[in-house]
């Protein structure tokens, strides 16, 4: 079954919000971090600082993906390029182009708000592997200042956790 025939992309909406929260509710978190997470994207979804995009199938939530108008990254703020932010595709859907669907989305997105460039974080560990090979295949580069932790530039010498906040910026531009 191809999962993109049935996929709907759409802006998160408040009546989602339930339903989000307990459908990625993740082991490595709490219910409550959860909750607050969602409801802090909602409000800066409110605020216009964020837009969040969720994927569906026959009315499961399979995916998620947000695009930033102003990235914490310091590189992307400075130059006033949106950053895509925190991309999720449910582990028995990928591989089906979910992933690709939704940051096509996000990047149609940044166009229609006349940006010119769009950037993205990646984690370097194994984990992320399909997320990097999907970035570079939709014409990603590195934007070449190096590995980030926590959105700093690492020391080279120094020791890093390979978490979540060992980061590879890439960026791409838009038509």
């Amino acid at each position: 079954m191809n999962d993109q025939n049935k996929l709907i992309l759409q802006i998160l909406r408040e009546e989602d919000l339930s339903e989000i929260i307990n459908t990625f509710n993740f082991p490595w978190t709490s219910l409550q971090a959860t909750k607050e997470k969602w409801e802090r994207y909602y409000a800066e979804q409110q605020r216009n600082a964020r837009t969040v995009c969720v994927a569906k199938i026959q009315d499961e939530f399979v995916g998620y993906g947000s695009l930033l108008s102003i990235s914490e990254y310091p590189n992307f703020r400075n130059d006033g390029i949106p950053e895509i932010h925190d991309v999720w595709v449910s582990e028995e859907h990928r591989g089906n182009g979910i992933g690709k669907r939704l940051v096509q989305y996000l990047e149609k997105l940044a166009q229609q708000e006349n940006h010119k460039q769009i950037g993205i974080g990646v984690g370097l560990y194994q984990d992320y592997g399909r997320a990097q090979k999907l970035y570079v295949h939709l014409g990603y580069a590195p934007d070449g200042l190096g590995v980030t932790y926590k959105y700093q530039p690492v020391v080279p010498g120094d020791p890093y956790p390979a978490d979540d906040d060992l980061v590879i910026w890439l960026k791409k531009d838009l038509p």
